[in-house]
């Protein structure tokens, strides 16, 4: 591994599949049950990084209706098992970072 470089972190990779799968599986419209067993089976039990994402994406959503498949990604990840004590906090995030502006000239 080259110096000065970080050894990825399993979590974020976690929550990028996660946001990922959720996004794609609220796009194709299927069966719920199926696309709650797929995140779950992904999310091997950790709803604390179901929660961020579900937060995170709800919260995008409240900031920019436009999102609307945020909104049916996060209920899903919200019933794959999302830790329903830990999803306020993230929405916050979510907001946040839907709010600023991506580009400055």
């Amino acid at each position: 591994m080259t110096a000065g470089r970080r050894k990825p972190n399993p979590d974020r990779i976690m929550v990028a599949r996660l946001s990922g799968t959720a996004v794609r599986l609220a796009r194709t419209c299927g069966p719920i049950d199926e696309a709650v067993t797929e995140l779950r089976a992904l999310a091997e039990g950790r709803g604390d990084l179901l929660a961020e994402q579900a937060g995170i994406m709800a919260g995008a959503w409240s900031a920019r209706v436009e999102t609307g498949d945020y909104l049916l990604a996060a209920a899903l990840l919200v019933l794959a098992g999302a830790d329903h004590e830990r999803i306020a906090r993230w929405v916050e995030v979510g907001r946040e970072r839907a709010m600023t502006p991506r580009h400055s000239i």
